[in-house]
């Protein structure tokens, strides 16, 4: 997983996030895409491309609260994304079965969380990237 962020002073007593990964190959197994410090931010939005052959099977975003605890799922069903609540803003649709080709987004209340790590599998392998703002 590789990635490039940067944080900023985007107005005066807020700060703003931007990250991308590079492609990330998905082989049949679930894969970091992107894993980030949100510790500075409340809300973060994401775009995920899947830019290979093969649909997700599998899509999930963990949450960390400390340095001292663990990654934590925090979404991973169908629902989550087409039937958005808690955490989850909006969604433009079910991110567990992203097809080939495919763009989706989503955007998350990040507040109290440390790091977000976003996750995804293919039941054959596939490639993605993620790109990220928040404030």
């Amino acid at each position: 997983m590789a990635q490039v962020s940067s944080l900023n002073a985007a107005h005066v007593g807020r700060q703003r996030l931007q990250a991308n990964n590079q492609t990330v190959s998905i082989p049949a197994a679930l894969t970091t895409l992107l894993d980030i410090d949100v510790s500075l931010i409340s809300r973060i939005s994401l775009e995920v491309k899947n830019t290979g052959a093969n649909a997700f099977t599998a899509f999930q975003i963990n949450g960390k609260m400390d340095d001292a605890g663990d990654m934590v799922v925090m979404i991973s069903a169908a629902t989550h994304f087409t039937t958005p609540t808690g955490i989850i803003v909006d969604a433009s649709g079910d991110l567990t079965v992203l097809g080939a080709g495919a763009i989706g987004w989503v955007f998350i209340d990040v507040l109290g969380l440390k790091r977000l790590q976003v996750r995804a599998n293919s039941g054959t392998a596939t490639t993605a990237n993620v790109f990220a703002g928040g404030s």
